[in-house]
């Protein structure tokens, strides 16, 4: 069968199999122009390293910090403070404490509770119905996310995060931004109600709070705003790895055999997927000056698109990198971010996903089942499997 590659970068995020164009990416220049696109490419490790590091090149435009759409309303008031999403002392400040504060997480404790709440939702499923994957993806990171802040059980909470993200999306409809400003509001006066406990509502907001980032005043405020950082940045991303675990066991039984036999592989397993098929595809980055990257040279407004999963199987890092190999030495993930602006919730993403994965295979799901069938939702840089027929856990 020809291989088809898609248009760019962009709609490769979702085409079926991106990887041989992302090759082909690789083995061009180390930026190369897509006038299209009026952006940069870089698809190789080192160079993704080399952009991803430098500080003249930014995760913002200088002159449009916060995106048009939402500006002045309360999603981009949300937006001007996180630290993921900004430059400047007070947002390297806010990631330094959540650095801290999600460093003394126990990564176990995710995992376990992971897996105690995937293992009661599949077990809830009616026998012979679809097991809840919509839910598994999206539902549990939201709740696991909102014990370790401390906020109460609540049933609501994931469409609301849902609402929320779609204002980071440059596609969302008016509409939809309409709801993600609600949804803004609605979470703001959640988590603002924490913050006057403090170090009472949980340990991660205490050690948070420590680091640093003090509520003050009415929000928004720089901590209930990386607080609610918390949830968007797991809510695709980490929905992204769980479709994607899903989608690796279906199309190689044997490691789901193997996992059967030895669950203690799942972490290894997960980290070899989020290399192998990763949930972010690319994340851009923009010149705030003349900056000389490997022979080109960028002005300043130049943008460039950092194609993260195109350095996941580049063979300069990784050996035979177009093989999934459970037992990978490990390595930097490009998935995951690297420089200042590098994920800081790794480790606890990748255990929630594990969590998921294991209850899912120790439940008897058959990931072979011929009905399990998938799309991908459309996205500028998520690569989030959508389930449209799926296969019923064992009853």
């Amino acid at each position: 069968m020809t291989q088809t590659f898609p248009a760019d970068p962009i709609r490769a995020v979702t085409h079926p199999d991106p990887y041989p164009y992302y090759a082909a990416l690789r083995k061009g220049p180390a930026l190369v122009r897509d006038e299209g696109l009026k952006l940069w490419i870089a698809a190789r490790a080192d160079t993704v390293r080399t952009v991803l590091d430098d500080v003249r090149l930014t995760v913002r435009p200088a002159g449009e910090p916060v995106p048009h759409a939402i500006a002045g309303a309360p999603a981009g008031a949300i937006f001007a403070r996180l630290a993921r999403m900004n430059e400047g002392d007070a947002h390297r400040a806010a990631r330094g404490a959540l650095v801290k504060g999600l460093g003394g997480v126990s990564i176990d404790g995710v995992f376990q509770a992971a897996r105690r709440e995937a293992t009661a939702l599949i077990e809830r499923a009616e026998p012979g119905h679809d097991a809840p994957l919509d839910a598994l993806a999206f539902a549990l990171p939201v709740s696991i996310v909102a014990e370790l802040v401390g906020l109460p059980p609540d049933d609501a909470l994931e469409a609301t995060v849902r609402q929320f993200v779609a204002c980071l999306s440059p596609r969302s409809p008016p509409e939809a931004l309409d709801r993600a400003h609600n949804a803004a509001s609605a979470l703001q006066a959640k988590l603002h109600a924490l913050t006057p406990a403090g170090a009472s509502a949980s340990p991660l907001l205490e050690r948070i709070v420590s680091g640093g980032l003090q509520a003050s005043g009415e929000p928004p405020n720089a901590l209930v705003a990386n607080l609610l950082g918390l949830f968007s940045q797991t809510f695709e991303a980490t929905a992204g790895l769980i479709g994607n675990t899903i989608v690796t066991l279906a199309r190689h039984a044997e490691f789901t055999a193997r996992l059967r036999e030895s669950p203690s592989d799942i972490h290894a397993f997960v980290r070899e997927v989020a290399r192998f098929e990763p949930a972010v595809h690319n994340t851009r980055r923009f010149a705030k000056e003349q900056v000389c990257i490997e022979g080109t040279t960028l002005q300043p407004g130049d943008a460039v698109l950092v194609v993260l999963a195109a350095a996941s199987r580049d063979e300069a890092w990784f050996d035979t990198p177009e093989r999934f190999v459970l037992d990978r030495p490990e390595h930097p993930l490009p998935g995951f971010g690297a420089g200042r602006h590098a994920c800081p919730g790794e480790a606890i993403a990748r255990a929630i996903v594990c969590g998921v994965a294991i209850a899912l295979v120790q439940s008897g799901f058959d990931f072979a089942n011929p009905n399990l069938r998938w799309t991908y939702q459309p996205s500028a840089n998520g690569r989030i499997p959508v389930f449209n027929s799926i296969g019923s856990h064992a009853s």
